[in-house]
């Protein structure tokens, strides 16, 4: 649902520097002991324990209809997840990271219509930790490595910042229409209720591909260098080979690198080149064909940005 064309580029571009032996493929997509991804697992595991109750108590005044509406929607979804958990990908990043931050919502609505006291005091901590495991560094880093090719290591990077409003928006758009049309049909407000999970759907289908989006940008380091996958900066990876490589490093305050973070916080990996080479950034309306940067240092913006370099480290890359 998610996957576009740019994945084909990716695989066909980054093959010209993927260099290990296939039996390396299996070693490291097979990674199913991370321990990151057990952590997400269980916590999300644990949500009906904090959810079934609340729900029960929170729909006591619906009909026996409406009761099984709210039940199967959220057995189905939280299923949904888990089935993502366990099997990590890029499409795990977007399907967790979309449905998780519902759950706190779910909760306060509840305590809206007079549950309280441990019931709802559990489900929103529930909620809030799986929400905060979902998007931490490491399990995003993880569930990228799962459909990783070869002996690669993706390390996600940080959303450029001139995005988070408008995602934050449309996230609202989402989770409102999607509650809105559940609660109307659990109410027997067949027609609303109908049309409103019809616009959900529709909505999903719209800002679903560019969530994606947001969790297939990675610095990747490879055995012969480093590739910069980044759909929504670039219009083509930036693949630097081992022998183009002067450094990388933990860019300081003073540097003059091109920016390829989107503005993003902390402290970004300059990559340092020995001699000029071209990047190619994503379009705009007034160009499309997007803008042609010849450039000596780019500066990347890692979740984990240490680790990021012990990974280069650890393929004799220069780093320091």
């Amino acid at each position: 649902m998610f996957i576009n064309d740019d994945e084909s580029r990716y695989v066909s571009a980054h093959s010209t520097i993927w260099t290990a032996p296939p039996t390396m493929w299996y070693r490291h997509v097979t990674r199913r002991s991370d321990p990151a991804l057990w952590m997400v697992r269980i916590v999300w595991m644990l949500q009906p324990l904090a959810f079934v109750t609340l729900l029960d108590e929170a729909t006591q005044h619906l009909s026996d209809a409406g009761r099984v509406i709210v039940a199967g929607t959220s057995w189905m979804v939280w299923a949904t997840v888990l089935l993502a958990a366990f099997v990590p990908s890029t499409v795990s990043i977007t399907v967790g990271r979309l449905v998780a931050p519902i759950l706190p919502v779910i909760a306060v609505l509840c305590g809206g219509v007079g549950v309280a006291g441990w019931r709802l005091a559990l489900a929103l901590g529930a909620s809030l930790l799986a929400t905060v495991v979902w998007f931490s560094g490491e399990v995003g880093a993880a569930l990228a490595q799962g459909s990783a090719y070869g002996s690669e290591q993706r390390f996600p990077l940080k959303p450029p910042v001139p995005l988070l409003a408008p995602m934050a928006v449309s996230w609202i758009f989402l989770c409102s229409a999607s509650l809105a049309g559940l609660t109307l049909l659990a109410n027997r407000f067949w027609i609303a209720g109908a049309l409103l999970v019809i616009v959900a759907k529709a909505a999903v289908l719209l800002v679903g591909p560019r969530f994606h989006q947001l969790s297939r940008r990675w610095f990747v380091v490879v055995p012969a260098g480093v590739v910069v996958h980044d759909p929504i900066m670039l219009t083509e990876n930036a693949l630097f080979r081992s022998s183009q490589l002067a450094t990388l490093h933990l860019a300081p305050a003073d540097t003059e690198a091109a920016d390829l973070t989107g503005g993003t916080s902390g402290v970004p990996i300059e990559i340092v080149l020995h001699t000029m080479d071209t990047v190619v950034k994503t379009g705009t309306r007034a160009d499309p064909a997007g803008t042609a940067l010849h450039v000596l240092s780019v500066l990347v913006s890692p979740t984990r940005p240490g680790k990021a370099l012990g990974a280069a480290a650890a393929r004799r890359l220069p780093v320091g």
